[in-house]
């Protein structure tokens, strides 16, 4: 299926009737609420957690300074043997690449020394970067909103706090497009090992940069999927069949229906070719300063 490569049909500074009933995500202050807590967890992830902790602070010792929890874990939403386990980990200073590297190691074998997740990630980083001003729309807002805190002091204290904002739309897309050039080579590498987690990125991240633009113009934030799609629908009624397929390859797995046919394959390489620049131009279109 090819999907049109059409003009936004609605002004962006229009009001839009979004469906009723959505979690905004915000709390009383309209700032953006943190999505977990530990209290969500499934118990059947506790022991993949309990060791991947233990490793790490055996791994890192005196620097380690925190361990963070993200994505479908921590919001009580994943499905066990399907969704990801991530992790982010905070170190008092820059990581070396020597730690990097042994961090990489070690979430590969989490990962292969279980089948509770599909997969499991750890990001490493530093306290003195997440606290500079250059972090704050990036990684800092992950540490605020999308984290949640599973060892050590939660940085969230000593970090602004995050709005939906014009400004957290024009940022949080950093890297995007360098992304979607290797998400591109990924797809035509005969040699990449999971194709289909290639595919699923494809489709995740296509549908979080058309988020973008609509979060500061609902206003809201969410992770969610199937809110995502309702909202970003609301906004742009033209592209939903394209949204759709991006979703389903984005979180299809959870459902049992990973990428991993030819025509997801398909779907993932025209969603690429044309859902991924129109969405990059109207970012650009919609977060522009006017006036």
């Amino acid at each position: 299926m090819r999907y049109r490569s059409v003009t936004s049909n609605l002004d962006h500074h229009r009001p839009v009737s979004v469906p009723e009933g959505l979690d905004d995500g915000l709390d009383e202050r309209g700032r953006i609420r943190r999505e977990g807590d530990l209290s969500r967890i499934d118990a059947v992830f506790a022991p993949l957690i309990a060791e991947a902790a233990s490793a790490l602070r055996r791994l890192l010792g005196q620097r380690l300074h925190s361990i963070y929890l993200y994505g479908s874990v921590p919001r009580g939403t994943a499905v066990a043997g399907r969704s990801d386990l991530d992790l982010e980990v905070i170190l008092h200073n820059e990581p070396t690449e020597t730690e990097r590297a042994a961090v990489a190691r070690l979430a590969a074998e989490l990962d292969q020394g279980t089948g509770a997740v599909n997969e499991v990630g750890i990001i490493v980083a530093s306290r003195p970067r997440l606290l500079s001003a250059a972090e704050r729309y990036d990684n800092a807002f992950q540490i605020s909103c999308l984290c949640t805190p599973l060892w050590g002091p939660d940085l969230a204290d000593e970090l602004p706090d995050q709005y939906p904002t014009i400004e957290l739309a024009q940022h949080i897309t950093s890297g995007t497009r360098a992304a979607f050039t290797r998400l591109a080579a990924e797809l035509n590498a005969p040699t990449t090992s999971r194709p289909d987690f290639t595919r699923q990125r494809v489709g995740r991240r296509i549908a979080r940069l058309a988020f973008t633009c609509v979060l500061f113009r609902w206003p809201g934030w969410t992770s969610d999927p199937a809110t995502m799609q309702r909202v970003i629908t609301a906004f742009y009624p033209d592209h939903t069949d394209e949204l759709a397929t991006s979703i389903q390859l984005g979180w299809g797995r959870l459902a049992g229906h990973p990428p991993n046919t030819p025509a997801d394959h398909d779907k993932a390489v025209e969603l690429l070719n044309s859902a991924a620049p129109w969405w990059m131009n109207e970012h650009g279109r919609v977060t522009a300063r006017t006036g």
